[in-house]
């Protein structure tokens, strides 16, 4: 997570938190390229200072599953079936 704070084209400064995201354990100034490589690609900001905030490594372990799981379709069949009123 970052924060940053970019000049406005005209007046003002554009301000906020954006996090990004990479499978690579990076450097902090690998980090900070990135981000400003981001703030360009995603938003058009270009000469932004950046604050880095946090790393984290992101896990999602299943803790317990109920029942009604079973009622999420997890896929669709190929054609759908006409509803009948027979």
């Amino acid at each position: 997570m970052y924060q940053y704070r970019c000049p406005g084209d005209w007046y003002g400064t554009y301000k906020g938190l954006r996090n990004i995201y990479t499978q690579d354990k990076l450097m902090d100034t690998q980090a900070i390229e990135l981000a400003k490589n981001d703030l360009k690609r995603r938003m058009g900001y270009k000469e932004c200072s950046i604050n880095l905030l946090v790393k984290y490594k992101l896990s999602i372990e299943s803790v317990k599953t109920y029942p009604d799981i079973t009622k999420i379709p997890f896929s669709e069949p190929a054609k759908p079936k006409r509803l009948s009123l027979d």
